[in-house]
């Protein structure tokens, strides 16, 4: 049973169960308030009838053992309580009773025990009235008397009732009237929440600019919609960025896919039979497609990247040796550029080498690429600042614009695409860096000026 309750309990919804735990603690405070009441009022008249049964025992016992006469009359006179009856009954004469109970009664059989003991009272309904009474025995001069007094218990009674009428139907008004305040006050509160559902709603992928508004209250309800709007504009700005790189993808594979198709629809007609025709559009197909396979490979690696499912083997590694290696291949690949390098000591790190490696090659690429006709001089310095490992690429190509900074790290930007339109490149490069900076722990800072080169320098932690 307690279980089906707690089940039941459960599954109403939340202004319902405010509603209900309101209502019922409330009720509940009502109910006690009642019950003590009612006790002591219960209390406060039985004590009042008790103690005036009690004096008038006493006063008529002390009468008898004075040894006065005892008669109706006598009785009468020292009974002034018009609620009181008194009974006086001879015990050798059982028959002969004195008394100023108005109606047929007959003295209940009460045991002696109970006689002999002071202050006992007993309730019973005589006549369809309610009483209480006492009974005593008392001997004076060889005559034994037995005295009952009864105390009629109607009026209060009367009292009592009324008074549990007037809470019954009071406190069922304060229990409806606690259950809709319950309800408004749920309602108040739970408002909020209401929006936040129907926003939820409402949401979809194409339309992500609902808000809800921010109540004036400083609780946990406005901290909720604060987190809930903040929420909503964080996915905002990552869907816009979604849409932004799934654009700039189409965009760039859009290009090559073009040229490709160019190129085979004039095979196709002319080159054939030409031969100076047909080696053009071979080497502009094989340019083109390893230009879409990089993008390819870039975009899956970023993609993996937002999903966590790039492998990362980190070790120790010397991050000394890897500039060696990168310095090296550089050479070979490109014979025109003028590498240097710089290192005082040997740094280790704890990463992936082969991304660290990568990572180095994007800047250089990026130096070469943006070297123009200059002659592409690139820097690579490698050391510890403040006790972090580092590592920096130096050029002197055409530099970045001080309000670009902030963006070169973004997908697919390229600064000033009108002017860098025969630059090769998709604008990833660095997004690539930034996430492989990211996954270990690195920080990329970045000095440019125009027309003097930039300098790409990534700090570690310490080991």
């Amino acid at each position: 049973m307690k279980t089906k309750i707690t089940d039941f309990f459960n599954r109403l919804p939340i202004s319902r169960k405010i509603t209900a735990i309101y209502a019922g603690v409330f009720s509940a405070m009502l109910i006690v308030i009642s019950l003590v009441f009612f006790w002591n009022m219960w209390y406060y008249y039985r004590s009042v009838s008790k103690s005036e049964i009690t004096a008038l025992a006493d006063k008529i016992e002390e009468y008898i053992e004075s040894g006065n006469d005892v008669s109706m009359h006598s009785i009468n006179e020292l009974n002034d309580n018009p609620y009181i009856e008194v009974m006086v009954r001879l015990k050798n004469k059982p028959d002969k009773i004195f008394g100023t109970m108005k109606r047929p009664f007959d003295f209940p059989d009460i045991d002696k025990e109970f006689k002999d003991r002071k202050g006992d009272f007993y309730r019973n309904d005589i006549g369809a009235e309610p009483y209480i009474y006492t009974q005593r025995d008392v001997s004076f001069n060889g005559t034994d008397y037995e005295i009952m007094i009864l105390r009629r218990y109607n009026h209060e009674q009367k009292i009592i009732n009324i008074f549990m009428l007037i809470f019954m139907v009071s406190n069922i008004i304060a229990i409806a009237v606690a259950v809709i305040i319950g309800r408004y006050i749920s309602g108040k509160i739970l408002n909020p929440i209401k929006q936040i559902t129907d926003t939820a709603e409402s949401i979809s992928l194409y339309d992500l600019s609902q808000r809800i508004d921010v109540p004036d209250t400083d609780d946990e309800i406005k901290t909720l919609v604060t987190t809930f709007n903040d929420m909503i504009e964080r996915l905002q700005v990552s869907f816009d960025k979604e849409n932004q790189f799934i654009s700039d993808a189409s965009h760039e594979l859009k290009t090559p896919i073009a040229i490709i198709q160019g190129y085979i629809n004039m095979v196709d007609r002319w080159g054939k039979e030409d031969r100076e025709i047909l080696d053009e559009a071979i080497d502009s197909i094989k340019s083109e497609t390893d230009h879409m396979s990089l993008l390819i490979q870039q975009l899956l690696y970023l993609a993996r990247d937002t999903q966590n499912k790039n492998i990362i083997n980190k070790e120790m590694v010397s991050l000394t040796e890897i500039a060696d290696e990168v310095i090296k291949e550089a050479e070979v690949v490109n014979e025109n550029m003028d590498i240097s390098y710089e290192s005082t000591e040997n740094v280790d790190i704890y990463a992936d080498s082969s991304l660290i490696k990568q990572l180095m090659w994007i800047f250089i690429d990026n130096a070469v690429k943006y070297s123009t006709d200059k002659k592409c001089t690139v820097k690579i310095t490698v050391g510890k600042e403040e006790g972090k490992p580092y590592f920096a690429v130096e050029d002197r190509g055409i530099g970045i614009p001080e309000k670009a900074l902030d963006k070169i790290f973004d997908r697919f930007y390229r600064n000033d695409e009108s002017r860098n339109k025969e630059i090769q490149g998709n604008g990833l490069g660095l997004s690539i860096a930034k996430t492989i900076a990211d996954r270990h722990n690195a920080v990329i800072s970045v000095k440019s000026k125009e027309g003097e080169g930039s300098r790409f320098k990534v700090i570690f932690e310490p080991v």
